[in-house]
């Protein structure tokens, strides 16, 4: 069966973890700038790509080798760009991993293309490949080589995330929120993915903590039943003028229930279905708290989350995935305030690590709070 690689995006566990969720365990993590699947064909391979938030590009590998030849990887690379070529050729060569592929000559590469007539054009790129934007909205043909040690894998990108599309989820809801922590739609859907992974047909995905939906419109678009709550009656309106927009936007069918209700206090009478996956981001504390506030804030955040799983048990379906955030603040002095120890607590309470604490960390730049992503089944206790 054919071979291909997702180039990670800026946390290769999330990436890794996610695709792993929806394509299955032949999955493998190559290293940190790419992850292995197999699929029967190519349309397969983007149908799910597309699927997912956490990978950069969809690279169908044409060739692997265990040993380096100059030689080889020249004329491979030469025949992946003839193949995709008519009289005229832009193309691009992206370098993963280790640097032997910067001994391809670009000069020879358009002199034997020149000899078939083709005449070819390349254009320059970083060495992790072209931009999106100039994949997605130029012809071009993008040679990936990926190099670990003597193991060399030579493709060719076939997708890239459709950025304008994202940009237009990220940016034109008609409603937001700065204070409702702004989690990015890439992250979740990769967080509903680590839900509900290859499955939509009847999936239940339950945001408790849903602020002004973003979750819910992922779930939304991979096809689930979606159930929002918050505590903020603003946000609960706002949730619901998102959904109908995004509704409308993706032309996708209207399912979706929000309401207000404090997270301890959520009933079975107001889900009123059986929840598969719950997945949210919750309240993280206050922004850009001072050190010294920290104890305090996570003290707090314990109780209130502690509350919550007691009184998820109630709602969720035995087999259930949790998908959640907790919090994490690594101060200048070396000081860490996380939730490492309170996620001890939930076995207790009929949780199970599906993936342990800390393997999927993601933070955006220069930010304060990092998030630790945990994925966990509920097993009625």
């Amino acid at each position: 069966m054919p071979q291909y690689l997702l180039q990670t995006g800026n946390t290769p566990a999330l990436t890794f973890h996610e695709a792993q969720a929806v394509m299955g365990s032949q999955t493998k993590a190559l290293d940190d700038l790419a992850v292995s699947f197999i699929a029967d064909s190519d349309e397969q391979a983007i149908q799910l790509f597309k699927l997912l938030g956490a990978s950069v590009r969809l690279v169908k590998v044409e060739r692997d080798w265990q040993k380096y030849s100059e030689k080889t990887l020249f004329s491979d690379s030469v025949k992946i760009l003839m193949s995709q070529a008519t009289d005229h050729l832009q193309f691009a060569v992206a370098r993963w991993g280790e640097t032997t592929a910067d001994q391809i000559s670009l000069t020879e590469l358009k002199k034997s293309l020149k000899k078939e007539a083709i005449k070819a054009r390349y254009l320059e790129g970083s060495r992790d490949g072209l931009s999106a934007a100039v994949l997605l909205h130029q012809e071009v043909t993008e040679l990936v080589v990926w190099q670990k040690a003597d193991k060399f894998l030579i493709g060719r990108t076939l997708a890239v995330q459709d950025i304008d599309y994202w940009t237009v989820k990220d940016r034109q809801k008609p409603y937001f929120d700065r204070k409702k922590g702004m989690l990015p739609p890439k992250v979740a859907r990769a967080m509903v993915n680590l839900a509900i992974g290859a499955k939509d047909a009847g999936q239940v995905v339950y945001d408790p903590f849903c602020g002004t939906g973003t979750i819910l419109l992922e779930a939304l678009e991979r096809g689930c039943r979606v159930i929002g709550s918050d505590v903020d009656e603003k946000a609960t309106i706002g949730a619901q003028t998102n959904l109908a927009w995004f509704a409308d936007l993706a032309e996708l069918p209207v399912s979706f229930k929000v309401f207000q209700a404090s997270v301890a206090h959520v009933s079975p009478q107001q889900i009123d279905q059986k929840i598969t996956g719950l997945v949210t981001e919750p309240f993280l504390g206050k922004p850009q708290a001072k050190p010294e506030q920290l104890p305090d804030i996570f003290k707090g955040l314990e109780k209130l989350y502690l509350g919550a799983f007691k009184n998820w048990r109630q709602i969720l379906t035995p087999g259930a995935v949790v998908v959640m955030v907790f919090p994490r603040v690594e101060l200048t002095n070396g000081k860490i305030y996380d939730f490492s120890r309170f996620v001890d607590k939930l076995s207790d309470h009929g949780y199970t690590f599906r993936i342990d604490f800390g393997v999927i960390r993601y933070a955006r730049p220069q930010a304060q709070i990092q998030r630790d992503i945990v994925v966990l089944d509920y097993l009625k206790n």
